[in-house]
């Protein structure tokens, strides 16, 4: 996308911008399990996603400003924000049952001197959990820094401007599909060996089809195949459903074990395997991204 500044409007519905929030908070604080707090209707004291910051070592929540509309009672991101709505938020916040080290109060509003003079205030004094706030302006900053993000949300920005690539959007899902626990992270640690096989068959859906899921079924992008397969893609697919064959015969025939809480490996000839395959995937899939000049996976703790 070169240096040049692409403007974003906010989202039109509170839902997408709570999960753009999500997305932002798991890169911010590089925390794979941020995750949204709670659903509409339940009491959820002021926080919307909850993580941990791992750069700032603080447990952290974030409400994300939000009104009805007066025509259909819509629930749309608030552009508002008031002194009171702060020290209100603030107030709820202090009863949410994980102490917060951090709170931060998101609105699809323009930055406002008065408002950030007030929080500093506040954070001046004696108060445990600290406060910032976050504006559209920084959400902005954020996402013309984050091409994959870019790509998910606002593919029709790129589409306007004519700088989308049907190739690129394809290769920055792929980047962002594969950027997790069950791909980056060794077998052995894992917690739930039904949950990494589900994963990976949710990767062999992206690679195929162009669409990303969650394990909810929420859909989080989707992006066209290429309609040429690179050599690297047919061995992504090959070893994924290799990694899916091994790690489900190892669970009928015992070789892996799930506990309450971990895994138990009783091979460790199976880990080592897995690891390896995971890494030829890995590998074969950083060629192209690489390629594209779009941030490689990195393999950690193998």
């Amino acid at each position: 996308m070169g240096n040049v500044f692409v403007e974003i409007p906010p989202p039109s519905y509170w839902q997408d911008f709570e999960l753009i929030t999500l997305d932002v908070c798991r890169r911010k604080w590089a925390d794979d399990y941020a995750e949204r707090n709670g659903r509409e209707g339940q009491g959820q004291s002021g926080v919307d996603v909850f993580g941990y910051n791992y750069h700032a070592k603080e447990q952290t929540g974030v409400q994300c400003k939000k009104r009805r509309t007066k025509l259909k009672g819509q629930l749309v991101p608030s552009n508002t924000l008031t002194i009171s709505e702060i020290d209100a938020e603030i107030e709820a916040a202090n009863s949410f049952k994980k102490k917060l080290s951090r709170f931060v109060i998101a609105t699809t509003g323009p930055r406002d001197v008065d408002l950030q003079d007030h929080v500093r205030s506040l954070n001046d004094g004696d108060s445990l959990m600290k406060v910032s706030l976050w504006f559209w302006d920084d959400y902005v900053e954020f996402l013309n820094g984050d091409e994959n993000l870019l790509y998910r949300y606002y593919d029709n920005v790129l589409r306007y401007r004519q700088r989308y690539s049907e190739d690129e959007h394809y290769l920055r899902m792929l980047a962002v599909a594969f950027d997790r626990p069950a791909i980056r992270t060794a077998f052995h640690l894992e917690n739930r060996a039904i949950d990494f096989v589900g994963a990976i068959s949710l990767l062999q859906s992206a690679v195929t089809s162009g669409v990303l899921k969650d394990q909810s079924g929420l859909l989080i992008d989707q992006s066209r195949p290429p309609k040429v397969v690179s050599a690297e893609i047919k061995v992504v697919k090959s070893t994924l459903q290799q990694i899916r064959t091994v790690a489900t015969k190892a669970l009928s025939d015992g070789g892996i074990v799930q506990h309450k809480e971990v895994i138990e490996v009783r091979d460790t000839d199976l880990v080592r395997k897995l690891n390896q395959l995971r890494g030829t995937v890995v590998e074969n899939l950083n060629v192209l991204l690489r390629a594209a000049h779009i941030e490689p996976i990195e393999i950690r703790e193998y």
